[in-house]
C-alpha cells in the first residue's frame, strides 16, 4: 500500500470513529443499548518540574455506533 493510501485510511477509521461516536450519543436518547460504552486507558499522569508542568494521559470511549462508524467507513474505503 503507499504511503498516501495508508494515511486516507487512518482519516477513514478515525473520522468513521468520531461520527459513529456522535451517532450513538444521540441514536442513544431512543435506544439506550447504542450508547452503552466501555472506557480504557491511562490515567493523567503529571509530572510537577519547577519550570512547567507535563500531563500525560489518554482515554478511548467505545460505543456500539463507534464499532459501526468504524466499519461503515471501513467498508466505503475499500469499496471505492
Amino acid at each position: 500500500m503507499k504511503r498516501e493510501r495508508i494515511a486516507l485510511l487512518i482519516f477513514y477509521i478515525f473520522l468513521g470513529a468520531i461520527l459513529g461516536t456522535l451517532l450513538g450519543i444521540v441514536l442513544g436518547k431512543v435506544f439506550p443499548t447504542i450508547d452503552a460504552s466501555v472506557s480504557f486507558g491511562f490515567t493523567p499522569f503529571t509530572l510537577k518540574l519547577v519550570i512547567f508542568d507535563v500531563t500525560i494521559g489518554i482515554q478511548f470511549y467505545l460505543n456500539v455506533g463507534t464499532i459501526i462508524g468504524v466499519l461503515l467507513f471501513l467498508y466505503l474505503f475499500f469499496a471505492l
